[in-house]
């Protein structure tokens, strides 16, 4: 059975999406097959793994609860990443939060019941990338999901808080009707030790989580992350030998390993 993996924060600029898209690709060049969702109408991760445009079928029919008939096998889109498939998503989809709501709680689950069972048997890793709060769409994800990562930055003095209002969002979340969510690893991204922000923000995540929340892994600052932004490319397109790149292969291997995979 795979294995589905919210990647999640209340903020933005902490790499959710950077994350996402870069860990997809490390774990399918190591030849994982891995399945990637956007489930945040910015769209972010849908424009880094799909340069064509093309999009018929997105997350906006999955989740639209007057959408009773769900075809999966239209949904998946081929990337440029090897072992890499995407769920696309759409703009128009943010307008679907007052309908979920209205129809909630059942529309909390639909993303589940939809995606869940085909998921972990043809993906190893499914991967959710999810707007930057805690609000409609990432209740839908974490109630379709096994894991979740929290990505957090290390020259940022609100790291803690937002780690602290993630995990009581998955226990929230363990008590209503995913009892078995995990909290899995925090992700410390933009690392530069140069800095005694970075550092002081580094030692309070060591001190305040145990060493089993947080991943061994750090990702540093490196500027091929912005020069493969700007071209809507994983690190991996941009520069394999950089610093970054060889952070994520080595996300990559601690993810595999922690799974025993």
């Amino acid at each position: 059975m795979g294995h589905i993996i919210s990647v999640i924060n209340n903020k933005g600029g902490c790499g959710k999406t950077t994350t996402t898209v870069n860990i997809a690709d490390a774990l399918g060049k190591k030849g994982k097959k891995v399945l990637v969702v956007d489930m945040d109408s910015q769209c972010n991760t849908t424009s880094k793994l799909n340069h064509s445009k093309n999009i018929s079928e997105s997350m906006y029919d999955v989740l639209n609860p007057e959408n009773n008939k769900v075809d999966l096998d239209s949904f998946f889109y081929p990337t440029n990443y090897k072992n890499v498939s995407l769920i696309p998503n759409l703009d128009i989809t943010g307008s679907l939060e007052p309908s979920l709501i209205e129809s909630s709680p059942d529309s909390f689950f639909r993303l589940r019941s939809i995606l869940r069972n085909y998921a972990t048997k043809n993906y190893e890793f499914t991967i959710i990338d999810n707007p930057p709060n805690m609000g409609t769409f990432v209740l839908c994800s974490l109630y379709a999901s096994d894991f979740v990562i929290v990505p957090v930055k290390a020259g940022s003095t609100d790291s803690v808080e937002g780690l602290i209002k993630a995990t009581n969002l998955i226990h929230e979340i363990q008590k209503k009707g995913n009892p078995n969510l995990k909290f899995l690893r925090i992700l410390i991204n933009y690392v530069d030790k140069r800095t005694a922000i970075s550092k002081a923000v580094i030692e309070q995540i060591r001190k305040t989580f145990e060493k089993d929340q947080i991943f061994q892994t750090e990702i540093p600052v490196n500027t091929s992350f912005e020069r493969a932004e700007a071209k809507g490319e994983s690190i991996f397109q941009n520069d394999a030998t950089s610093t970054g790149a060889r952070a994520f292969r080595n996300l990559a291997s601690e993810l595999i390993s922690i799974f025993g995979d």
